[in-house]
Parts: structure tokens; C-alpha cells; sequence
């Protein structure tokens, strides 16, 4: 393996253990808010890249109280990772659509 190679598996790892981790925060403080957060993506499908975001799917009706809830918990955990991501509310989401996020988590 050549020494580019190396250093691009060594920080798609180093950025794929940051996102995890800070997944890991959202969804604990997620169940503390009583929030249904499904983590969806390539992040859910195992194949997190270099370049990749961290998709989100929040479960269920919301108001917008706590709309704004969870996109503030979600931006409080990912502040600092650089790593961008996205909250795709379901009430938002056509069934086809919702079922197409839902393939990525099986």
C-alpha cells in the first residue's frame, strides 16, 4: 500500500471515529429529550469516507419547539467535528422517500 494510501485510510478512520463518537452523544442526550433519532447514510451502511456527512432521520410528529430542540442538540454535539451532516425530519418525508432512508439501516 503506498504511503497516500495509508494517510487517506488513516483519516477516513481518524473522521469516521469523530463522527461515531459524536453520534453516539446526540443519540444519548436524544433519549434524555425523549427524541426518536434514527442514524442513517453511509455513516449507518458502514461506508464512511473522506468526505462523507452524517445523516439523521428524527422520528415522528414535531412541533416546532422541538424541531428547533433537536437541531440544536445535533449542532451542539457536531460543533468542532468539521464534519457536515443532516436532520431529515420524517413528518417532512413522502413514505417512498422515508422508506428509501429506511434501506440504508438494514
Amino acid at each position: 500500500m503506498s504511503r497516500m494510501a495509508v494517510l487517506t485510510a488513516k483519516r477516513r478512520e481518524m473522521r469516521r471515529d469523530i463522527a461515531s463518537a459524536a453520534v453516539s452523544r446526540i443519540l444519548q442526550e436524544a433519549t434524555v429529550q425523549s427524541v426518536s433519532i434514527t442514524l442513517v447514510g453511509s455513516l449507518a451502511r458502514g461506508d464512511f469516507r473522506s468526505h462523507s456527512d452524517v445523516d439523521l432521520l428524527i422520528r415522528g410528529p414535531m412541533s416546532p419547539a422541538r424541531r428547533l430542540l433537536v437541531e440544536r442538540l445535533v449542532a451542539d454535539a457536531m460543533r468542532g467535528s468539521d464534519i457536515p451532516y443532516d436532520v431529515i425530519f420524517e413528518a417532512d418525508l413522502t413514505e417512498d422517500r422515508l422508506q428509501d432512508f429506511l434501506n440504508d439501516i438494514i
